[in-house]
């Protein structure tokens, strides 16, 4: 019998399996540890399976951000390559038209162009190709970055800095839920997605976008403050 929530426990081991290179060992196997154990356990809940994707996630942050800011150009251009390599003349076409624009090809694939100037099909091409390009970007990231550098050292600590800031604001956020009734659940709402941003399966939460949350909760709880 297959597991309740076995979609997402196979996006996460998919997130494992493309943790990028420079990622201590003991981070990749304790988050294949957690996998595992959920895989074996058909209670595990969907909130578990995301407390752990989190768990991953927040010790993986930043050492992807060093990896990116390090080698960020070589991974885009060996990605960007290798797609346009994989898909066929008409979606090529239309991904050269948004990227000669000037539109990165993760936010044309975010974006609803995405889906209204592709079909299924071709829509299929791109993620399979993407796919297929996160084990050459993962080589090519390999060569370019020595985890036991300085550099990247510095990056690490920098980066992880930077995720406690999130999460200071993150609480700041859920605290402001305490000021009134009427929006409690709403602001809650809001820093949890933001926590769950943290996720290898999600997008990173920006520290602006949880600053500008803030402010605008302060604004329109101005007179409970």
């Amino acid at each position: 019998m297959p597991h309740p929530h076995a979609s997402l426990l196979k996006e996460f081991q998919i997130a494992i399996d493309h943790i990028v290179p420079s990622v201590p060992k003991e981070i990749r196997a304790e988050a294949q540890k957690l996998h595992d154990a959920l895989l074996k356990n058909e209670d595990a809940s969907e909130e578990e399976i995301e407390a752990a994707l989190a768990q991953v996630g927040i010790a993986e942050y930043p050492h992807r951000k060093a990896s990116q800011e390090i080698a960020g150009k070589l991974e885009e251009q060996t990605r960007l390559a290798l797609v346009l390599e994989h898909v066929d003349e008409t979606v090529r076409a239309m991904l050269k038209k948004h990227l000669d624009a000037g539109v990165p090809l993760v936010e044309i694939v975010r974006s609803s162009l995405f889906e209204t100037e592709l079909t299924p099909e071709q829509r299929y091409q791109v993620e399979d190709a993407l796919l297929d390009a996160a084990d050459h970007v993962r080589e090519e990231l390999a060569k370019a970055i020595d985890p036991s550098s300085e550099k990247y050292l510095k990056l690490v600590e920098r980066w992880r800095a930077h995720a406690a800031t999130i999460e200071e604001k993150i609480q700041e956020l859920e605290k402001l839920a305490a000021k009134d009734p009427k929006w409690k659940e709403e602001i809650q709402n809001k820093a949890a997605r933001f926590r769950e941003g943290f996720s290898v399966t999600e997008r990173d939460p920006e520290l602006e976008e949880v600053e500008k949350e803030i402010e605008y909760w302060k604004d329109t709880l101005g007179e409970q403050l």
